[in-house]
């Protein structure tokens, strides 16, 4: 996993970003051999070696009792409950005006490699309602909290998202084209928002918007969901409300609004 260097890398530590490497290869609940480690991150098993022990002693990874294993460590997941407390409690009194404005389910959620996990949500008291629940994850190219997120991303960063193999058929209506998403995805800028029309679940539909951090960088999604009559029928009164909670959930992380979009 060697990183090439250009001029924006060249004052990059890196031992920093050796490290970085090495917590990246770690998915969900999963313990790794230091032999595993190395092969992932293709460096050579003493260099993985003196880096774990570093980030060990922060707490950044754990060794299992035995000695052999690794795991992300407690401190890790400490700092990124931080971000995603931060944002979830910012975001969440617009979520709740949606919410009472709309009665529909409202999301909040993030980007993680290849899926959008779900951070907040608040569900709708109608009987035939869509929710996920915190926690949960989905692939992004199907949602719209997903579409939301990725258009607004590098790309450096949106070229491996494409993928064809990664593009996974959940439903007749899931863009499964590269070319195709990349229109989609064109389109999402364009106007602001994105749609799931069916395109993760038959018969539900969803309208997401991007949240952005000071550095216009696309840090989440906030999306309405449910039974796609209702959202799609409700739609021009829906985007303006849902763009104007995430204009304003940005503006309060440091972003200086410089869009409008078109229903």
């Amino acid at each position: 996993m060697k990183t090439p260097r250009t001029i924006e890398n060249r004052y990059v530590v890196e031992a920093v970003v050796r490290a970085l490497d090495l917590l990246e290869v770690f998915r969900e609940g999963e313990e790794l051999t230091l032999t595993e480690i190395s092969q992932r991150v293709g460096l050579h098993k003493s260099r993985v070696f003196r880096l774990l022990q570093s980030l060990a002693a922060r707490g950044y990874v754990e060794r299992s009792a035995d000695g052999i294993r690794y795991a992300l460590g407690v401190k890790l997941i400490e700092r990124a409950a931080c971000v995603r407390r931060d944002l979830r409690q910012l975001a969440l009194p617009f979520m709740q005006h949606l919410h009472t404005q709309f009665n529909e389910t409202v999301n909040l959620a993030i980007l993680d490699r290849q899926e959008v996990l779900y951070i907040e949500m608040l569900e709708s008291s109608h009987p035939f309602r869509m929710a996920a629940a915190v926690g949960s994850r989905s692939p992004w190219h199907s949602t719209a909290l997903g579409k939301a997120i990725v258009a607004h991303l590098s790309e450096d960063e949106l070229h491996p998202l494409l993928q064809a193999e990664r593009l996974v058929k959940l439903t007749e209506r899931t863009i499964t084209d590269p070319g195709q998403m990349r229109r989609e995805l064109e389109k999402v800028r364009r106007r602001g928002y994105a749609l799931d029309e069916g395109e993760t679940e038959p018969g539900a539909a969803c309208i997401g918007a991007p949240i952005f951090n000071h550095e216009g960088r696309p840090v989440a999604a906030v999306s309405l969901s449910g039974p796609a009559e209702r959202i799609l029928t409700n739609r021009r009164e829906i985007v303006p409300a849902l763009l104007a909670a995430c204009r304003e959930i940005s503006r309060r992380l440091g972003f200086h609004q410089r869009s409008v979009a078109n229903v």
